[in-house]
């Protein structure tokens, strides 16, 4: 029922439309939780392959919050930072440096 011109409208008719309101409202509620749960669902995901990659010494500085430069020092000074040397390039795996910043943590 289109409401243009109508100034009265019976006590019926207006419950009808509340009831009819409160059906959509309700809908769009439940609608909205099942979203919401999806993309809790998909926030929980991690995928394997994004963590397989190695980083290089830039990337693991980044990581760790530290300078290049701090990076080398700690390469040179400190064997428990676990690497990889592939041709000239030194790579961090990136469980490595999540073991590595713990022990740091800890001690």
């Amino acid at each position: 029922m289109a409401l243009d011109g109508v100034t009265e409208m019976t006590t019926a008719e207006v419950r009808s439309i509340a009831v009819r309101i409160e059906a959509r409202l309700q809908s769009i509620a439940e609608h909205e939780a099942a979203i919401r749960r999806d993309l809790e669902a998909l926030a929980s995901l991690s995928s394997p392959a994004a963590d397989d990659h190695l980083l290089d010494v830039s990337a693991a500085a980044q990581w760790l919050g530290v300078s290049r430069a701090t990076m080398f020092r700690l390469l040179r000074s400190d064997n428990q930072l676990r690497h990889v040397k592939v041709g000239k390039r030194t790579l961090f795996r990136p469980d490595d440096l999540r073991s590595y910043a713990a022990r740091q943590v800890a001690s």
